[in-house]
């Protein structure tokens, strides 16, 4: 696969009609701004930016590649200099891609900084409701599980998450509901190696120093 076509299927799936953000009620936006923003070729080239450097064992493209409507959480704030480019915030682009043998969600998260750069940056594949600090604390379980059951394997990528739910899987543990001050959940991570793949339990407690990463023993599922 050349690069040049690399280049155009990650364009094809950013030439998208988006639908509008989800703002949460701490944060707040422009939202027409916003758009504009994110209709821009400025925004399209940072999202093709974080997306090139992804390993075609999470991300492959072929020409059935398939976007639909992707998705913005405003995790924070956003607020913009004159010329319209967000000076201050934070917030994610959620773009589902289909076609090409790993049907997932992609992931970019942003930042805006105040000297006018805005930092893209890919994030795991999937649903997880793990934050950027999370996973990468998370990534580590998740590749360490998979390596107890392919020993000689030195090159692991998480390729997809999937959410499961809140409570817990193992222990079982139920959810105290939504009004609950903090709630645990549970994912599946499916790492790939090797030619293999397995799908690895995830846990997520969180509790009054931060958010607790569990990965279950035995938890790990080769298919």
């Amino acid at each position: 696969m050349s690069r040049l076509f690399s280049w155009r299927s990650i364009y094809l799936v950013v030439a998208l009609c988006a639908i509008a953000p989800c703002v949460g009620r701490a944060q707040t936006v422009d939202q027409d701004r916003f758009q504009k923003f994110r209709n821009s070729k400025a925004n399209k080239d940072l999202i093709v930016r974080a997306l090139t450097g992804v390993p075609p064992e999470v991300f492959p493209t072929c020409p059935g590649l398939g976007p639909t409507r992707s998705r913005v959480e405003v995790e924070k704030s956003i607020s913009f200099d004159p010329d319209g480019v967000p000076n201050a915030g934070a917030w994610w682009e959620r773009l589902p891609v289909h076609g090409c043998g790993n049907d997932t969600v992609l992931n970019v998260h942003f930042q805006a900084r105040g000297d006018g750069t805005i930092d893209a940056q890919f994030a795991m594949p999937g649903t997880t409701h793990a934050d950027l600090d999370l996973q990468r604390d998370a990534v580590q379980y998740a590749i360490i599980a998979a390596g107890s059951r392919a020993k000689d394997c030195r090159q692991f990528y998480v390729r997809n998450t999937l959410f499961g739910g809140h409570g817990l899987r193992k222990p079982l543990a139920y959810d105290p509901g939504k009004d609950a001050q903090s709630r645990a959940w549970w994912e599946t991570w499916t790492v790939t190696g090797c030619n293999r793949s397995f799908d690895v339990l995830m846990e997520f407690v969180p509790d009054a120093k931060g958010t607790k990463v569990i990965q279950p023993q035995g938890e790990v599922l080769e298919y």
